[in-house]
């Protein structure tokens, strides 16, 4: 069967917190194992929300699922999984304005039967097979130019040691915000001070692949040696999210530079960069943390293709 994408149509969009006028979830087995597939999507889904909640999925993943869940169930109706069929998923897609909330629901729906097909076990077919995710572009990167990186630096070695250890994790060794928010004293091997390595560690096992080793050099130690604890004395950056891009909006502005710069412009000429120094595809998906697929692939090969360096252009002589 031909794979086939939603078509825009008008909808109100779902938030991400369980809404009251959508069915909600409601036991009406005693037991998970009495699922089959003549159960209700109204029953299967409220197991499926304890399974997601032991899990230790984030409560805001597990109330998007169940929620993007309820709005098919009030398709359905009573109908029985055995039942549910690609007409029913397409119009659960096509139900949706926006391209993103067609994605989030193809991957809550997707998830769903996973489970009722791969861990229950009571259904063989899965109707979103069909079915695959819209394409969202990429935003194109726009690295910092090499004079801009070294204003940022020093006007974040100016400010202090906290603001250059900020730029410098983002800027020269690709961190992406959240793992600035989560790395701590115990993650930066000074041994070496020369030489120093900086782990980047996740708590959740889901994120493991994530993990890696980052080889930096004599400024972080310098920088980290005249830090003064400042709340939770373990972490770097005892903050906000948005403290991160209000902190560093005012060191571009410290800097005079005349653009919007964000972490991720600043993880993206990290990658830039990287490339420019030899680093295949692989290698970017490993320094970057991000795991081979097509989306991230296509992120790294914009790094690529930014890095080679200028066509000459032939003019004639005048």
């Amino acid at each position: 069967m031909p794979k086939r994408s939603a078509v825009d149509a008008q909808v109100t969009q779902l938030s991400l917190f369980e809404i009251p006028s959508l069915p909600q979830p409601a036991p009406k087995l005693a037991s998970p194992e009495d699922l089959s597939p003549d159960s209700t999507l109204d029953t299967a889904r409220w197991w499926y929300k304890l399974q997601l909640e032991s899990a230790g999925h984030p409560p805001n993943t597990v109330a998007a699922y169940t929620n993007d869940l309820a709005v098919l169930h009030a398709q359905v109706g009573t109908k029985p999984l055995r039942a549910i069929t690609e007409r029913d998923i397409n119009a659960f897609l096509e139900s949706a304005k926006r391209k993103s909330t067609r994605k989030r629901r193809l991957t809550s729906a997707r998830e769903f039967f996973s489970y009722v097909i791969g861990t229950k076990k009571i259904l063989t077919t899965d109707p979103t097979q069909a079915f695959y995710p819209e394409r969202i572009n990429l935003k194109t990167p726009v690295p910092l130019f090499e004079a801009e990186r070294t204003k940022l630096l020093d006007a974040a070695k100016e400010d202090g040691p906290r603001s250059f250890l900020l730029v410098y994790l983002l800027l020269e060794l690709g961190f992406n915000r959240t793992e600035l928010l989560n790395v701590r004293r115990q993650h930066i091997d000074l041994t070496d001070p020369d030489a120093p390595v900086v782990y980047i560690s996740y708590d959740d096992p889901r994120w493991r692949h994530k993990e890696r080793r980052l080889l930096a050099d004599s400024r972080l130690t310098e920088a980290y040696n005249r830090l003064e604890p400042i709340g939770d004395e373990e972490r770097l950056f005892p903050v906000l999210p948005q403290s991160i891009n209000a902190s560093l909006h005012r060191l571009v502005r410290l800097a005079g530079l005349q653009r919007v710069i964000t972490p991720q412009t600043l993880r993206d000429t990290f990658g830039v960069e990287q490339a420019r120094q030899g680093k295949s595809e692989e290698e970017l998906l490993a320094v970057l943390g991000l795991a081979s697929d097509p989306r991230n692939l296509d992120s790294v090969r914009r790094y690529v293709k930014l890095a080679q360096p200028p066509s000459e252009v032939i003019r004639e002589n005048s």
